[in-house]
């Protein structure tokens, strides 16, 4: 079996860059929002109102990409680092014994 390695420090880095990407992609999100919203009078056709859906839909999906993200990165943050720190206090502990 090969060896495995967590890197804390890397998870915590990861869990940084990923928080600054979802910030920068929820921005973009709501500027396109508030376009979107001053368009909506503008938009008086069949073909304007399918648009509008399919835009505000997108919209939507956003919010729940962003919410999967977060969760991710919660557990990165709350449950694989410290949780892969204190296993590995327990086993050193537990070797510690065995010396």
């Amino acid at each position: 079996m090969a060896k495995q390695v967590v890197n804390t420090d890397r998870i915590a880095s990861s869990v940084n860059k990923l928080r600054t990407v979802n910030s920068n992609i929820n921005a973009e999100f709501r500027t396109l929002q508030n376009k979107a919203k001053k368009l909506d009078s503008n938009w008086k056709s069949a073909a304007g109102e399918t648009a509008k859906s399919t835009m505000y839909q997108l919209f939507k999906n956003n919010d729940v990409r962003s919410a999967v993200l977060q969760n991710y990165m919660n557990l990165l943050e709350q449950q694989v680092n410290p949780g892969y720190g204190n296993t590995e206090d327990v086993n050193t502990k537990l070797a510690d014994k065995f010396k």
